[in-house]
């Protein structure tokens, strides 16, 4: 990847709501070619879609919690979870759990609930939790191999 794209996604990640000219001047890039390359990195799938980070404790769900599960049967599981109004992130693993859930809740009452419903539909084998803390999320800054 060419070092003008780089500086470019870095930017991005930064902030992904910048405008078009505010990202031209930070990577010192005209205008046209800014939007060109935004253009391509979208229609590629390089950038699949703009988010923001939200801190969900301030908007009443204090409660992050993670938790590796090993299922009986995925796709019963998925299809589970998937539909849970908590649920902030899926992920398929390899090792010794099947998948990290990222759950959000107002309270432990909440997760305790959540946790005995998980338990009576009998699609869990095993599961560990973790409470999380933000302590700093989507920094990471692309570079080049050379």
């Amino acid at each position: 990847m060419k070092f003008e794209c780089i500086n470019l996604l870095n930017e991005i990640r930064k902030n992904s709501r910048s405008s078009l000219t505010g990202l031209a001047y930070r990577t010192d890039t005209p205008l046209s070619t800014v939007y060109k390359r935004v253009c391509k990195l979208e229609d590629t799938g390089l950038i699949s879609r703009h988010v923001a980070l939200i801190d969900f404790a301030k908007i009443g769900y204090p409660f992050k919690v993670g938790i590796f599960v090993s299922v009986k049967k995925r796709k019963d599981f998925e299809e589970y979870i998937k539909e849970f109004g908590n649920l902030n992130t899926l992920l398929k693993l390899s090792g010794d759990y099947d998948y990290y859930v990222d759950l959000l809740f107002r309270n432990m009452n909440e997760y305790q609930d959540f946790e005995e419903t998980m338990k009576s539909s009998n699609l869990v084998k095993k599961h560990k939790l973790h409470f999380i803390a933000d302590l700093r999320q989507e920094k990471f800054q692309v570079t080049t191999d050379d």
